[in-house]
């Protein structure tokens, strides 16, 4: 099976904007539940990826390995710092690739590839891991790279850090970007200027593209970015609970 980094770093025309669920509490049985809905559904309706977000909400990089157990889909995670011990055992677990939040410059990116990388790319150490165990794809086609720009540092670095060696591209925080630059919302005219900005960038240098959108509107805006997280599974509970129980009572 060709792994998610592979398909993403094919030729444009061959890809699209692959859709994720972001996943800041749900266990392993609630993505098979997940898959099982989809799966049921006449259009194969469901999301093309996982991101694990172990810097918010109520997940744990110990829950990283049972979720890629349980899941049909590639996984992607977004890490809680820049430590390269974790982003190595994250890559142990057999993930896809990481986000790796609030990177502000060149060095940061280059830190982050050669933390992701085994000798000579890189230094990071090799092992019995679950990863060789399972035969995972970033084994064989290398884990994506994936900085997270959502500060105005990070803006303004932004064409040094998609120059790095080994960073596959980007991925955009609309909601710490528009705090960095003072404005009151992730639609508001600057922020949408600054991800375009990104966005073309990384474009220019046949980088790849991804953004968390949690809105209705980003989701629409850039919906042909490479990788798309829609929203998360605590709005996907919300939005199912008010469909559920909108509307008269059954009789």
């Amino acid at each position: 099976m060709t792994g998610l980094a592979a398909r993403l770093r094919a030729p444009r025309p061959g890809r699209g904007c692959q859709r994720g669920l972001w996943l800041t509490f749900l266990g392993p049985y609630a993505l098979e539940v997940v898959a099982s809905a989809a799966s049921h559904e006449p259009a194969q309706v469901g999301p093309d990826w996982f991101g694990i977000d172990l810097q918010h909400g109520d997940l744990e990089p110990a829950d990283v390995a049972p979720l890629l157990r349980a899941s049909r889909l590639p996984v992607l995670v977004r890490l809680a710092s820049h430590d390269p011990a974790d982003l190595a055992r994250v890559l142990d677990s057999g993930a896809d690739g990481v986000i790796v939040p609030a990177v502000e410059s060149a060095a940061q990116a280059r830190g982050l590839v050669d933390a992701a990388y085994p000798p000579p790319r890189g230094h990071r150490s090799t092992g019995g891991s679950r990863a060789g165990l399972v035969g995972a794809a970033s084994l064989a086609d290398g884990p994506l790279v994936l900085p997270m720009v959502e500060t105005q540092a990070g803006l303004d670095a932004a064409a040094e850090i998609l120059d790095v060696d080994g960073v596959d591209g980007v991925f955009i925080g609309p909601y710490d970007l528009s705090l960095s630059l003072g404005e009151p919302s992730v639609t508001s005219p600057a922020v949408v200027a600054a991800i375009d900005a990104v966005l073309a960038a990384a474009r220019e240098r046949g980088r790849l593209t991804g953004l968390f959108a949690g809105n209705a509107e980003l989701a629409r805006r850039y919906r042909d970015v490479d990788l798309l997280g829609v929203d998360s599974d605590v709005s996907a509970l919300r939005v199912g609970i008010a469909q559920l129980f909108r509307g008269p009572e059954p009789d």
